[in-house]
This record gives C-alpha cells, sequence and structure tokens, in this order.
C-alpha cells in the first residue's frame, strides 16, 4: 500500500510540491527558489545501553551513525516535512560498532526479527515524544505502535495523521525514553550493547 502522499502525486502531478510550498509559505518558512523538492529519508541512530531516556536528532553528533551532513541543524534554506516515523533495533558488539552500524537493524520493538531470544522488555513499556523548537507536538507515541503493521514494506513504521515540519536552522529531536526509572534499555556496555535507529520520511526543500 502506498503512503497517501505518493497516491496524491500520481494522481496529480505537481500537486503535491505546490501544496508543500504553500505549507511552507504559511508557515512563514524563507524559500530558496535555487532549491529543489525531494521525497527524503533522514535517520539517526544511537546505543541505549542502561539509558532510561535517548534524545535522536541532537546531541552527540557521530557522523557514521546518521546520514545528516556534519551537524543535526539543518541550513536555514533546508525544510523538512515528515510524514512518517520508522524505528528499529538491534544488539551491537565492540567490534561491529565501527564496521556494521548500519547492518542488521530490525524494524519495530517486540517481534521475534528484532529480539530473537533477547527480552522484550522494556520496549514494551516505552514511548516516545517528538519536538520542534521546544514545542513538543508528538507526545507519548507507545513504542508498540511501531509493530502493528506486518506488510514487509511498512513494518516499524507509523505514519503521521498530521505532518511535522522541521524548519532549516531550528531544533528537531525524537525522546524515546522508559515508563519509569527504574525501567532501563537491555545490553551490557562494552559487550553486547543495544542500538536504536529512526528513519523519517518525508517531502523536503534541499
Amino acid at each position: 500500500m502506498l503512503p497517501l502522499t505518493i497516491q496524491k502525486r500520481l494522481a496529480n502531478p505537481g500537486k503535491i510540491e505546490n501544496e508543500f510550498l504553500n505549507f511552507l509559505r504559511q508557515a512563514n518558512a524563507p524559500i530558496d527558489q535555487s532549491k529543489t523538492i525531494a521525497y527524503q529519508c533522514l535517520y539517526d541512530s544511537k546505543l541505549v545501553t542502561g539509558e532510561n531516556q535517548v534524545d535522536f536528532f541532537t546531541g552527540n553528533f557521530v557522523q557514521n551513525r546518521t546520514n545528516i551532513d556534519g551537524a543535526y541543524v539543518r541550513p536555514s534554506s533546508e525544510h523538512f516535512l515528515i510524514y512518517g516515523i520508522r524505528a528499529s533495533y538491534v544488539t551491537l558488539f565492540p567490534a561491529e560498532e565501527v564496521t556494521n552500524w548500519n547492518l542488521g537493524f530490525a524494524r519495530g520493538f517486540t517481534s521475534a526479527d528484532a529480539f530473537a531470544s533477547q527480552p522484550q522488555q522494556p520496549f514494551t513499556q516505552s514511548q516516545i515524544s517528538v519536538q520542534v523548537n521546544s514545542v513538543r507536538l508528538n507526545k507519548y507515541i507507545p513504542l508498540t505502535e511501531f509493530d502493528n503493521n506486518e506488510t514487509a514494506g511498512s513494518r516499524g513504521t507509523i505514519y503521521l495523521d498530521q505532518p511535522i515540519l522541521w524548519q532549516g536552522q531550528t531544533e528537531m529531536k525524537i525522546t524515546l525514553e522508559t515508563n519509569s526509572p527504574d525501567i532501563v534499555f537491555p545490553g551490557t556496555t562494552g559487550e553486547a550493547e543495544s542500538a536504536v535507529k529512526f528513519d523519517l520520511f518525508g517531502l523536503a526543500l534541499i
């Protein structure tokens, strides 16, 4: 099943692009006419072992763990309208953190594919929130929402009822947290560590 935005694009060539530009104008986002409109996927991934809260797309920047160039804050003329979020998980061993960082991530958190013999807790007792410039737009989305679609193409993905505008030169972050400070993400530091990855799908001015 194609996302609604792609279905509309096929049915009405150019309509999505015009609606996107109109959306940016109404949001008072500066538009650089030399930029191109494109569908884009941005991701960020981090170790979560032993933590009860981890922020993505902000904080310590490690280039081989994201496909954003140079820094999380994007140029003032580059805007990203997010309509979908995909989450995935992997257990990594120290030697793999450099050579195989982006390999092996399984979509979702509570499926057998993601955990095999690993315990599914505490991901069933965790959630995410999305915040742009200190404004929390999505609050406490349970991680189990990422496991509610079992089709191969959409597994581990949620599509937003209301898209999120990540405007250039602003901070956007996804906060992953457990339901209690006493619950921490699994793994053993320096041995088998847990890593989580979030992919953002959207329409961008780049």
